[in-house]
């Protein structure tokens, strides 16, 4: 089998597909990996040391996608990408169909590929491996966000997290109860904010109360709830997530409009299209705006800002599946796991996750019948 790593950067995408370490399992097996110059250099790992490890170092990205049957990427194929994408390739990596154009889509099943998206993998007791492991990056980035953000001379609060003698902390609401929210809310607590978090799920909610101690406040996220909750919040964290769905509009703008002035929203709900109703996309590059006096940290590929962390993440959880292809095939290999079969949004040019279809208006056919 050959494997494809791209070169993101051009994407303000620092994370790559795979670490030496990974491309190192894959050719014992006798697998062949291409890896296009420059992939590795922003998570710190040099041209060198894939080939040291048995990469083949090639120099465009037409050369990768035209050799490879697997092709791994990060952030979502843009125009280009999908124009390279050979016919029946098996493209594995954070895709994010539900907020893609149609026309990609379109363009894609055209060519029969098969698309795995990471965002979407999920085992048998419901976990998704690959958001779990992000979001408890993301969650610790979210301490290290607000410190930042909040201070007087990026125009915020002038307020620190945890507070002080005599001086009360900033008060953290989090709206959302899955991974990604609870990684969140450890790093906030832990550093001593005062923290409220809002869902609509009962069991979740005692759940983060449990693993709190009680130290988290839990209130069911309505209307009226959220609404008074963002008026006291200096740090307001939108954590809802629906794997392979658009996220839901948690928090509307004319709640934003009754925010501190100079408090911070940090949309982690933006890879799916965001869940406040101000967020719009930003970059690592420019990472926040003001909207209605408040600011907007709204960066998609959050975890990039930490690129060496995240590659050794996703690179020691795609290699198993990488090794199990390889050994089987992709038929047999989405017969026998049960957890990648869940992450498939397309296979051999069929869409086969409905809510995909439903959403695009386009055929639905069932992978298979378990």
């Amino acid at each position: 089998m050959n494997v494809g790593v791209i070169n993101e950067s051009g994407k303000i995408e620092n994370r790559a597909g795979l670490t030496p370490s990974s491309v190192s399992l894959l050719v014992e097996k006798g697998h062949v990996v291409y890896v296009q110059a420059g992939a590795g250099l922003k998570s710190g790992y040099t041209n060198e040391e894939y080939a040291s490890q048995g990469a083949k170092i090639v120099f465009t990205k037409d050369e990768v996608f035209g050799r490879s049957d697997v092709v791994l990427n990060i952030s979502p194929l843009n125009q280009e990408e999908c124009n390279l994408a050979r016919e029946t390739q098996i493209l594995l990596g954070f895709h994010h169909l539900a907020v893609a154009r149609k026309s990609l889509v379109e363009e894609l099943l055209k060519k029969e590929v098969t698309i795995i998206g990471y965002e979407i993998v999920q085992e048998d007791n419901d976990v998704l491996p690959f958001i779990e492991s992000l979001s408890e990056v993301a969650g610790q980035m979210c301490l290290f966000i607000s410190g930042q953000y909040l201070q007087t001379s990026q125009g915020g609060r002038g307020v620190i997290v945890g507070g002080v003698v005599s001086v009360p902390p900033a008060t953290a609401v989090i709206v959302g109860s899955g991974v990604i929210a609870r990684s969140a809310i450890k790093a906030l607590l832990g550093a001593g904010a005062h923290t409220i978090a809002l869902s609509h799920n009962m069991d979740k909610l005692r759940e983060l109360e449990e693993m709190t101690s009680g130290r988290l406040i839990t209130l069911i996220a309505s209307k009226y709830n959220l609404a008074r909750m963002v008026k006291i919040a200096d740090i307001l964290i939108g954590a809802v997530l629906r794997p392979g769905e658009k996220a839901p509009i948690m928090i509307t703008k004319d709640m934003v409009k009754n925010m501190k002035k100079g408090s911070l929203i940090i949309d982690l709900a933006i890879d799916q299209g965001g869940c406040i109703e101000t967020s719009r996309l930003t970059t690592l590059d420019q990472p926040t705006f003001v909207d209605e006096g408040v600011i907007h940290y709204c960066v998609p590929n959050i975890t990039s800002a930490v690129s060496r962390t995240s590659t050794k993440v996703l690179s020691n959880l795609v290699s198993p599946y990488l090794l199990q292809i390889g050994e089987m095939g992709i038929d047999l290999t989405l017969k026998k796991n049960r957890t990648l079969t869940r992450g498939v949004y397309v296979h051999k040019g069929n869409i086969v996750r409905k809510t995909i279809a439903e959403r695009f208006d386009l055929k639905y056919k069932e992978l298979f019948s378990f």
